[in-house]
C-alpha cells in the first residue's frame, strides 16, 4: 500500500526545482525528489536506511508505484541492512580502533583525550563540548597510524609511498590521486586495524592499476589473501562510520 503524504508550505529547499514529496510504501517512508534535469527515475537507500526516489517532473505516481513494487525486496534488504549496521554501534559508546569505549567525561585532567582503562575520558562538561576534542584526537592517531601503515605496505608492494593526506567525506574511505597523494578518511581509525589495512592496501594497489580489473585484486590479494572478507565487513558494517558522532 501507498499512501501519498502532502507536504507542508515551506518545508522544502528554494533552491530545488520541485517540492519533495513524502509515500509511505510497506511500512517505511520514502522521499520523493523531482527534477526537470532528470529523464529516468533513480532509486537510493542511504546510511542512514532512509529511501530516496529521484524522479523526472511530470513522472506520475503510478510509475513511481510500479519502481517501488518492482523493486521492493531490494529496498527492505537494503533497509535492514542499514539498521543492522548501525544497531552494532552501542548507544553512548565512542569507538577506536574497531572496540567500543565508554566515554567519560572529565572536569579536569592532564590531556583532553586519554584513552585509559578501558574508557575514553574526555576533558569536558558536556557531549558537545567533548566532540570537536575527541575529533582532533581522532585525527592525531590516525594520521600516525595511516602514515605507519602505509610506509609498511608500500615496502612490501616495492612502492614509493606518496604524500598522505587526511580527509572526511561522507561517503569514501580513501582515493589514490598518483601524481599527487594518498588520501584517507581519518574515520579509518574508527575501524578494525585489519579493515583499515584493506583501504591502505586497496589505495596502494591504485598506484599500479588505476582501474577494479583483475591485474588490481590480484595485487590487493598477494597483499591480504583475506581481502575478501575485509571487503565485505567494511560493505556491511563501515557505512555508519562515515556519519557517527557524539
Amino acid at each position: 500500500m501507498v499512501v501519498f503524504i502532502k507536504p507542508k508550505p515551506g518545508s522544502f529547499d528554494l533552491g530545488t526545482e520541485a517540492m519533495p514529496e513524502r509515500l509511505r510504501f510497506e511500512g517505511l517512508e520514502v522521499t520523493v525528489r523531482r527534477s526537470r534535469r532528470r529523464r529516468s527515475l533513480g532509486l537510493t537507500v542511504t546510511v542512514e536506511g532512509r529511501v530516496i526516489v529521484a524522479a523526472p517532473v511530470r513522472a506520475s505516481r503510478d510509475l513511481l508505484l510500479q519502481v517501488l513494487l518492482k523493486h521492493q525486496d531490494w529496498i527492505k534488504r537494503k533497509v535492514a541492512a542499514s539498521q543492522d549496521a548501525w544497531a552494532r554501534l552501542p548507544q553512548g559508546a565512542v569507538f577506536f580502533l574497531g572496540r567500543a569505549y565508554p566515554l567519560s567525561l572529565l572536569a579536569q585532567g592532564k590531556t583532553p583525550v586519554k584513552l585509559a582503562r578501558a574508557e575514553m575520558r574526555v576533558q569536558a562538561g558536556t557531549t558537545a563540548a567533548a566532540w570537536p576534542l575527541l575529533q582532533a584526537w581522532y585525527r592525531r592517531e590516525a594520521d600516525r597510524l595511516i602514515r605507519e601503515r602505509v610506509q609498511h605496505f608500500a615496502r612490501g608492494l616495492d612502492l614509493k609511498a606518496l604524500r598522505v593526506e587526511l580527509r572526511e567525506w561522507k561517503r569514501r574511505w580513501g582515493e589514490c590521486h598518483p601524481q599527487e597523494a594518498l588520501r584517507f578518511n581519518w574515520r579509518l581509525i574508527l575501524l578494525p586495524p585489519e579493515i583499515l589495512d584493506y583501504v591502505v592496501v586497496h589505495e596502494l594497489a591504485h598506484l599500479q592499476e588505476p582501474s577494479h580489473n583483475a591485474r588490481f585484486w590480484q595485487r590487493v590479494e598477494q597483499t591480504l589473501p583475506d581481502y575478501r572478507q575485509r571487503r565485505e565487513w567494511l560493505n556491511r558494517f563501515g557505512s555508519p562510520f562515515l556519519l557517527w558522532s557524539l
